[in-house]
């Protein structure tokens, strides 16, 4: 027999308990193969979309599940605490909904079953509400990485006040300023070396923009990872440094080559070179380092990790740039 689920109670922003799909497909360890396969046909149109049904005691705890290939395939009269498997993850109603996404990675599942904290089976979340989940989390960490939304209750930007948005908004874009203006200021420290070598201005760009795109992909990456699961910085930065490696030699190599047919002489080339190689080193490192600071102050690291980064490391990739042309010129 069925037994009854209990209703669900109000739960925070971005719980687990907000995307419960409720469902019948859960039965006593008693029942027979046959009478829950009558039960199905019987009720189909009433199914969710779920790949296993789901075995509770009669405390009404989840203590096992069963894959519908399995169910069919077994003998009309065997129980279902027979056939069951005893083995399964099943993810708490007040957990934060990104646990959804990486558990369901990692099992390759199209439903997780949820619980509460006494094991009571709740319901389901299923194919679609993982991907409501997945695209809320994606928003929600672009929103934070540009340091745009620094908590969960400023998520519903119809709901923010104009004020409030200035607020949230404005302190990122004056840090930008300012290290726009010491960025300026870095480059006017080296107006003896622009004047012996105008050329040099013309790659400021490229070099600037190299270096900051794979910066935030360091960050992107890591930030992901760390929201995730519990990262090895230093086994996180030793394989981005080998990754970058090989980007950053692909893209000296090509940098240099295209000044050196552009400008027809040899002295500059070498010096993009140069600049671009140690500068994307420089931007793994960065894009490492920024977040996993703000993780161990007990800071969000999606919050103005970029804004913050792209300020460094522009200024960091200018006095690379600068200082690498002093060298080789003078």
């Amino acid at each position: 027999m069925f037994l009854i689920m209990l209703q669900n109670p109000k739960y925070k922003i971005h719980s687990i308990g907000q995307h419960i799909v409720k469902t019948n497909l859960y039965f006593g360890r008693r029942e027979k193969v046959s009478h829950v396969l009558k039960t199905i046909r019987e009720d189909r149109k009433d199914w969710p979309n779920s790949e296993n049904i789901f075995v509770v005691n009669s405390d009404k705890k989840l203590i096992g599940i069963i894959d519908f290939n399995k169910l069919v395939n077994s003998k009309p009269d065997a129980r279902l605490e027979e056939i069951m498997s005893r083995k399964f993850e099943a993810i708490t109603d007040h957990s934060h909904q990104y646990h959804v996404a990486r558990l369901a990675i990692k099992r390759g599942a199209e439903t997780i079953p949820v619980i509460d904290q006494q094991g009571v089976f709740l319901g389901i979340i299923d194919a679609g509400q993982t991907l409501k989940i997945l695209h809320e989390e994606h928003i929600e960490d672009l929103m934070r990485f540009s340091g745009i939304m620094a908590n969960e209750a400023e998520f519903d930007t119809a709901k923010i006040s104009s004020q409030k948005m200035v607020i949230q908004r404005l302190p990122w874009l004056i840090l930008g300023l300012l290290g726009g203006i010491f960025a300026t200021k870095v480059v006017s420290l080296f107006d003896h070396t622009l004047e012996k070598e105008l050329s040099l201005a013309f790659f400021i760009p490229v070099i600037v923009y190299i270096n900051a795109a794979v910066g935030a992909q360091t960050q992107t990456i890591l930030v992901r990872s760390l929201s995730f699961e519990k990262v090895d910085i230093k086994r996180f930065l030793f394989k981005e440094l080998r990754v970058v490696l090989i980007m950053g030699f692909v893209l000296s190599i090509s940098i240099t080559a295209f000044a050196f047919l552009w400008l027809k002489e040899g002295s500059i080339a070498p010096i993009i070179g140069l600049s671009m190689f140690a500068g994307v080193l420089s931007s793994a490192v960065v894009g490492t380092l920024i977040p996993t600071a703000l993780s161990h102050f007990k800071k969000d690291p999606a919050i103005g990790t970029g804004p913050f980064a792209t300020v460094i490391q522009d200024i960091l990739s200018l006095v690379i740039y600068f200082t690498i042309a002093n060298l080789l010129l003078f």
